[in-house]
């Protein structure tokens, strides 16, 4: 019996990065869902219950920050990695265990295969 795949919410305003994001993660047996601004982020996360959500920080209508505050609130909160090229390596301290709770970031530009070493940390394959 095939395992089902587990479910990764993408919230990514840039097409181009999103795209590569989703073509990355299904290529490696991943479901994604996805949402180009952090309120209908928020609604779908609360809709399907994702395994774990990839956010930008940057987003139309809620912030990155704002959608990770959010859902880590919820009953059963999913990691919450966020992307950024506004972040630096000096601030996971503050944005990680701080705030808004984020469990990883990634600093943009990154290599799709660092962010998929960091959801396998998180989640598994």
């Amino acid at each position: 019996m095939e395992a089902t795949p587990k479910k990764i919410l993408v919230i990514e305003d840039d097409p181009v990065g999103h795209s590569a994001i989703r073509d990355y993660l299904v290529a490696h047996g991943y479901e994604v869902h996805s949402a180009t601004d952090g309120a209908k982020g928020v609604t779908l996360a609360r809709e399907i219950a994702p395994d774990l959500v990839l956010c930008d920080v940057l987003l139309p209508l809620k912030s990155g920050f704002e959608v990770c505050f959010e859902l880590k609130r919820e009953p059963k909160p999913a990691p919450v990695v966020l992307m950024s090229a506004i972040l630096r390596r000096e601030d996971d301290q503050r944005y990680g265990k701080e705030g808004v709770h984020a469990d990883a970031y990634l600093v943009k530009p990154f290599a799709l295969g660092a962010m998929l070493t960091r959801i396998r940390h998180l989640i598994g394959k």
